[in-house]
């Protein structure tokens, strides 16, 4: 039937046997708690600099003008600090010293071996072959490199012993 109805008969039914109706309290809005970003949050203080990290950065700077003329052989003769030192301090410093002038030739200036004095490479390995030098000696004697000597005597045909067992002569 009619819902309100039946609720007030149940109503009427709990108060006569004795029933009492208590009113509770209902839900109570409470706002969230604000974010921390949405709070504005202060950031610390920075602290003083130490008397060694003035030091290093005084250092870094006096690096830096350096290394706009210098190369750090230069740089090193000049302070008298150690490579590593001015390498390590060039990565935190962010710069770089000037590149060191090429000691090596370039490909136009290489200097190829010239046929008269392999000619006269070639008698004296022979010479020494004869005098009962082995090759490692002769080598050194001569104060050549493996590889040259290898070559000349390929080159000329000279027959020099090897000691039994070991590998082929090396590059040519």
């Amino acid at each position: 039937m009619n819902p309100s109805i039946d609720l007030e008969a149940a109503k009427a039914a709990f108060l006569s046997s004795g029933g009492s109706i208590v009113v509770l309290e209902g839900f109570q809005y409470v706002p969230p708690r604000p974010h921390r970003d949405v709070e504005k949050v202060q950031p610390p203080k920075p602290k003083p600099q130490s008397a060694k990290k003035k030091r290093r950065h005084k250092q870094l700077v006096y690096l830096r003008s350096l290394a706009k003329t210098m190369t750090c052989a230069e740089a090193r003769e000049r302070t008298g600090l150690c490579r590593t030192t001015l390498y390590l301090a060039a990565v935190e410093g962010g710069f770089s010293f000037q590149p060191e002038p090429r000691t090596s030739r370039s490909t136009g200036e290489r200097q190829y071996a010239s046929p008269e004095a392999d000619k006269a490479l070639a008698q004296q390995i022979t010479e020494l072959r004869d005098a009962g030098l082995n090759r490692t000696q002769a080598k050194a004697k001569l104060g050549i490199s493996d590889r040259k000597f290898c070559r000349v005597i390929h080159l000329f045909g000279v027959d020099y012993p090897k000691v039994e067992g070991k590998r082929c002569d090396g590059p040519i």
